[in-house]
């Protein structure tokens, strides 16, 4: 039998409340009205509860704990999703069912699709297959996607498919099988303390070196993505591999940036 956690460590009531807050906040941003209700109604059942003067504590508490989180918790832009269609795609997910969309331009016909998955991030993409366009699997922008209806139609997902495995081809969320292969940094000695703090890629493997200079490797691709990030880090980073990212990033190093990321 498990050793009981000491009473530091107990989760308390407040804890909790705050921790279901923080989820349903989170599920709300990203579109997901049906997971944010939910866990709205899980955190007032707890509130419930409490005496009054408990639960009004607590909810002071929470609000004070998440008003000190919210800057740093999610930063950066991102795009909006329309709840319907999140919450449509997450029913499909269930079944799983196929979904026929509205993707693209107004007006655009509709397509049938079967839904293996969704990659959240700054923009978020719907993992799928189109039959009619052959077994390959898919991304489909989230918000691109106008209308989205659960079909009465079950499908198999693909074979052996991992949405994990699936999501680590990519640096980011973008999937481009032309680009993949392996990707090699080198953190100059000025940066390489700050660059072993981040975790550039689920497959990375560090490499600490003699003049103090820090390699990084991993599998995937998404340059352009990379790119983005590597600019954050001035002229501090050379991409020894592959070469398109190289020359994508060739000129665009700059070394008057006064803090790294």
């Amino acid at each position: 039998m498990d050793a009981p956690l000491p009473d530091q460590l107990q989760p308390r009531q407040e804890t909790a409340i705050e921790a279901l807050e923080i989820a349903a906040r989170t599920a709300r941003d990203e579109g997901r009205i049906r997971h944010s209700r939910a866990l709205e109604d899980l955190r007032d059942g707890l509130l419930a509860r409490l005496n009054p003067r408990d639960a009004l504590r607590s909810e002071v508490d929470a609000e004070a704990v998440l008003a000190g989180l919210g800057q740093v918790t999610r930063p950066g832009p991102t795009v909006t999703l329309k709840p319907a269609v999140t919450d449509a795609v997450i029913e499909a997910l269930r079944g799983p069912f196929r979904l026929r969309v509205c993707y693209g331009a107004q007006g655009a016909a509709p397509r049938v699709i079967e839904p293996h998955g969704m990659l959240l991030g700054h923009r978020s993409y719907l993992v799928a297959r189109q039959p009619s366009r052959g077994e390959d699997i898919l991304n489909f922008r989230m918000d691109r996607i106008y209308e989205a209806e659960v079909l009465n139609e079950s499908f198999q997902l693909a074979s052996g498919f991992s949405l994990e495995t699936y999501a680590a081809q990519a640096f980011g969320v973008y999937q481009d099988p032309e680009q993949y292969g392996e990707v090699v940094w080198r953190f100059s000695p000025e940066a390489a303390e700050r660059a072993a703090e981040f975790r550039f890629h689920p497959t990375q493997v560090v490499e600490p070196q003699d003049d103090g200079s820090l390699i990084v490797r991993f599998k995937a691709a998404g340059w352009l993505e990379m790119a983005w990030h590597l600019y954050q880090w001035g002229d501090k980073v050379e991409v020894l591999a592959p070469a398109g990212l190289r020359e994508l990033i060739a000129r665009h190093q700059r070394s008057d940036f006064d803090a790294l990321p």
